[in-house]
């Protein structure tokens, strides 16, 4: 059942952009082996050449040989596979793991249509397994993405702007010094991908050219040829015209995955600051309309969508912030690409609002008829406290953040903080639960489901005699789990220098071409820790509660009752496990709750940073844990909090489903509680408001709601505008409500694309009305 839109935009869509939203919906995601093939003969070829050199000659023979399309009456060209919705097959991660994809991680379900190959495929990937079976002996991980790129420095210099930079870089390198010779085969190695990059746009232009030729309509075949005159001059040359910005952005955004394939979070960063200079030349000097600007900038937000590597596109855009004089940066795009999301109405891209208080009413207002859609979009991102945990990072990655920085900074992947264009960008290595680490303290360190040893021994909880001691375990559990994740962490950094190391990539990072070394090895400006997205901090918090509450404050059960409970995932101890599901739950405004939260998160800050990575960084505690809140409860045993074993987790800090009984406002005032800026990489709040809220087109309830956020200083906030009938409908007939899109963890994904269990979870959320 596709959507119907509220009359809230400015404009109706096109019937280009209705076209081709109909269009996406009809696609099936296909795979090609034609990067896989690229990739297996130059490392073959490569043999004994430098890392570096081997990945941009990988790089520059994927930009020139890769097929390439024009989709059908779009406007804005690109792609990152063969087709539509293409997943390339990655050899290093595919074939030596044996693994596609990221469904597991995404929580796709099992039935979802997943691209096919055919025998003739299917052999040759059986011909190219052995080679990296071998290699994934060694490599054994890749590149996770999560940054946010100078594409504007692209912009204003183009590919060959940025390759005369390397090639000067060269030039004064004194090859009698150590350090010096050790930079050639980086500086060699981002001229050869600046050079490969420069074409990209003249292989357009012929496409479009080829495409014409055939085209019978005059109107098509004009469109054609203007995209090649485009293609002609970016992304290899500064753009001068807000189209030409517009197509050198998106071809300079969809290279970072023909480097780094597969990827999450690639984020575009705050394109209406980048875009609005040539947006405001043309209008001004009458090149184009804001109708006809408008229509571009949907094509664009139509073509993000078509990326194949994942089910749901992981392409955030950010709008909104204020400017680096700290004035509110509130521009004509600001409101179209909202205006955009409204018209595509699509799982991509996911777009975040930099809300503050010197926001206009407009923006806000617009930013909530959008919410009112059921989108899942946007997401509000806190700019006054993204700020201030910018400056709170201090020096910990590097040099001081300045405050113009800080202020510059914008949220990628799913919402974590980078300084765009400067940073080394947010790695997710493993994600620590929290709710585990309740279960090993209250259990010596053991693991219920099979009794195996996971954590540290911690004494028996049967023992102990106050709340400050099971504290203590708990924080010992902790330090034990933040260890290891950075041990993991060590590792991959180590294996993606020695074997996936960026040159693109780092091209378009400030400091790695001044360095002469790649971002891996440290040569952004900034180099922070690796992420630690926060996941069933609530459970912990709220177990912490319940034990406080009902074994030390008010002695109503005792510890060996507990214990005994929780060993039988309370079987016939039904009162007692009543008792605890009515203890106070965060998210209801009680201060008893909220402080043990606060208090978790608290910890695994302190935990977090008692640590470096290779590159000397600390820092970046938080993000978002995705759809791994229902696997990762599988393997938990029953918690104090009342939770039983095997059960979902809670989505990170957003309070336990169906135990914010209190509304919205005493969920914000929950939220509150947190020091959200000592949480520096972000953590995921959750809200779903019944739809019926918006049915008289009042969207100033909601508008206050986002101001008391900004005043609580809460970080992040992302709502689900959707009814639980609709939701169990979309469950049973899941054709007929094909586009229905909501918000799972930071990210936006097709709902009848989820499993049974993620689209559970999200339907047992409270339905707050405002």
């Amino acid at each position: 059942m596709v959507q119907v839109m509220n009359e809230v935009t400015v404009n109706k869509p096109t019937l280009r952009i209705e076209g081709l939203r109909e269009a996406f919906l009809r696609l099936e995601p296909t795979a090609s082996i034609e990067r896989a093939r690229i990739e297996t003969r130059i490392m073959k070829e490569t043999e004994g050449e430098s890392v570096i050199t081997r990945r941009a000659k990988v790089f520059a023979a994927t930009v020139r040989e890769m097929p390439i399309y024009i989709y059908p009456d779009q406007l804005v060209v690109g792609c990152t596979g063969a087709r539509p919705l293409c997943t390339n097959i990655t050899p290093a991660i595919n074939l030596a793991r044996r693994k596609v994809g990221y469904s597991y991680l995404l929580g796709v379900r099992k039935d979802a249509p997943f691209a096919q190959l055919s025998d003739n495929e299917k052999k040759e990937l059986e011909e190219l397994k052995p080679y990296w079976t071998e290699q994934g002996r060694k490599v054994n991980t890749h590149h996770f993405g999560h940054n946010i790129h100078n594409h504007e420095k692209v912009l204003k210099k183009g590919f060959l702007g940025i390759k005369e930079e390397a090639e000067e870089r060269l030039v004064r390198l004194d090859l009698a010094e150590p350090d010096d010779a050790a930079r050639v085969s980086f500086l060699e190695g981002v001229v050869m991908a600046m050079e490969a990059a420069a074409e990209i746009g003249a292989r357009f232009a012929t496409k479009a050219r080829e495409l014409a030729k055939e085209e019978e309509g005059e109107k098509r075949k004009s469109e054609l040829l203007r995209i090649a005159k485009i293609c002609d001059r970016v992304p290899a040359r500064p753009a001068r015209t807000f189209y030409e910005a517009l197509q050198s952005y998106y071809f300079s955004y969809l290279l970072l995955y023909w480097e780094v394939i597969p990827s999450l979070g690639f984020s575009q960063g705050r394109m209406d600051q980048y875009l609005y200079p040539y947006y405001e030349s043309d209008i001004r000097e009458g090149r184009i309309t804001k109708d006809e600007a408008q229509e571009l900038i949907d094509c664009y937000l139509l073509a993000g969508n078509y990326e194949g590597e994942l089910t749901t596109s992981g392409t955030p855009i950010t709008v909104g912030g204020v400017k680096a004089n700290g004035q509110d940066a509130t521009n004509d795009l600001s409101y179209m690409f909202i205006e955009g999301v409204m018209h595509t109405r699509l799982p991509g891209p996911w777009l975040s609002v930099l809300v503050h208080n010197k926001m206009p009413d407009d923006l806000l207002i617009k930013a909530c008829q959008l919410c009112s859609l059921g989108t899942g979009q946007p997401q509000f991102v806190n700019n006054d406290v993204m700020v201030s945990q910018a400056l709170a990072r201090g020096s910990m990655g590097g040099p001081t953040i300045s405050l113009e920085d800080a202020r510059n900074a914008s949220p990628q992947g799913c919402f974590e903080l980078v300084i765009p264009g400067k940073d080394s960008g947010y790695f997710y290595f493993r994600m620590p639960n929290l709710a585990a680490c309740m279960e090993y303290a209250m259990n010596n360190g053991l693991r219920r489901f099979d009794n195996q040893r996971m954590g540290l021994e911690t004494g028996d909880p049967r023992q102990f005699k106050s709340f400050e001691e099971i504290q203590e375990a708990f924080i010992k559990q902790l330090a034990w789990m933040r260890r290891n994740i950075q041990i993991a962490g060590n590792y991959v950094e180590r294996k993606v220098i020695e074997f996936t190391p960026t040159v693109y990539e780092s091209a378009l990072i400030e400091d790695c071409i001044e360095k002469g070394i790649c971002r891996e090895e440290g040569g952004a400006y900034y180099n922070f820790n690796n992420g630690g997205a926060v996941l069933a901090s609530t459970d912990a918090g709220d177990s912490l509660t319940a034990i406080k509450k009902l074994v030390f404050d008010d002695k109503k059960i005792t510890m060996d009752e507990l214990c005994d409970a929780l060993d039988h995932n309370f079987k016939d101890y039904e009162d007692l496990h009543q008792m605890l599901l009515n203890a106070p739950k965060f998210g209801n405004n009680n201060e008893y709750a909220d402080e043990q939260i606060a208090w978790v998160l608290h910890q695994w800050m302190i935990e977090f940073n008692k640590v470096k990575n290779l590159r000397g960084g600390q820092g970046c505690p938080g993000g978002s844990v995705m759809g791994s809140y229902v696997p990762e409860g599988r393997m938990v045993g029953a918690l104090p909090s009342g939770r039983l074993a095997g059960e979902p987790l809670v989505d990170a800090s957003s309070p336990s489903r169906g135990k914010d009984i209190k509304g919205p406002t005493a969920v914000i005032n929950s939220m509150g509680n947190i020091d959200h800026v000592e949480i520096l990489g972000g953590i995921t709040f959750n809200l779903r408001i019944d739809p019926g809220v918006f049915r008289d087109g009042n969207m100033q309830r909601m508008a206050a709601m986002v101001r008391s956020f900004i005043d609580q200083k809460i970080f992040h906030m992302q709502v689900n505008v959707v009814s639980s009938d609709t939701l169990r409908a979309a469950q049973k007939e899941p054709v007929k409500y094909r586009d229905l899109v909501v918000k799972v963890a930071g990210y936006n994904a097709f709902f009848t694309q989820l499993t049974d269990a993620l689209q559970d979870t999200i339907i047992a959320r409270t339905e707050h009305r405002l």
